[in-house]
């Protein structure tokens, strides 16, 4: 999965818990100051980040991200060192 599909699949997510258009949102949204995202939200957006990308994202790493480039870094990152986009016979 390349950084384009990681950041639209993150945008998808972001888009059903904000007021946010999508059209609006760029990489280098902030997810408080320019998404108002509060605590809850971003918990449930981690939770789904997890989810739909099949990694775990401790709590020391989720406070981190506060961009949407450094989620998609992050999600990058992760897929590539698990090996976790790879269908299951690859692994």
């Amino acid at each position: 999965m390349d950084k384009m599909e990681i950041q639209n699949k993150i945008i998808d997510i972001l888009v059903k818990h904000s007021d946010v258009a999508r059209s609006s949102i760029t990489p280098d949204k902030n997810r408080k100051l320019d998404m108002g995202l509060d605590s809850l939200d971003v918990a449930e957006i981690v939770y789904e980040l997890e989810e739909a990308f099949g990694i775990t994202i401790d709590e020391r790493s989720a406070e981190k991200l506060l961009r949407i480039s450094d989620a998609v870094d992050f999600i990058s990152d992760t897929l590539a060192t698990t090996g976790a986009d790879l269908p299951v016979a690859e692994r």
